[in-house]
């Protein structure tokens, strides 16, 4: 009797069904992967997008209360900016909102969203002149 050489048909078949379960995970996770990373470089240009409008809004000289709404934002698909101000409840200051969102793609899933808040001393207002 000669001892056995090689693999039987069965050993491959499985060797081969484990690359393959392998190779189908790791495709998932590369899709998934890409994904996630396409979102964080969204994310990044619409807080960047909203950092800037904060800063023009507080470099103007002329600070105009004038809300703007859904504004689109270039460089990323669907979102939208919108500029709100608010009474903070103390004198002399006012809040100003700057809200990134995109609207959900399906019906089950909520808008995602992007807020950047803060409060400045709100411009006195002009008083008439007394003769």
């Amino acid at each position: 009797m000669h001892p056995r050489q090689g693999f039987t048909l069965l050993e491959i078949f499985l060797a081969i069904a484990v690359l393959l379960i392998g190779l189908l995970a790791i495709t998932k996770l590369t899709g998934l992967a890409r994904r996630d990373s396409t979102q964080a470089e969204e994310l990044a240009i619409v807080q960047l997008a909203c950092q800037t409008k904060m800063n023009e809004l507080l470099a103007a000289n002329n600070r105009s209360t004038a809300a703007i709404n859904e504004q689109p934002i270039t460089g990323v698909r669907n979102w939208f900016l919108s500029v709100g101000y608010f009474s903070v409840g103390r004198e002399g200051l006012l809040g100003i909102k700057i809200l990134a969102r995109k609207p959900a793609e399906e019906p089950a899933e909520a808008d995602q969203r992007f807020e950047l808040v803060r409060w400045v001393v709100a411009e006195p207002q002009a008083q008439p002149q007394r003769p």
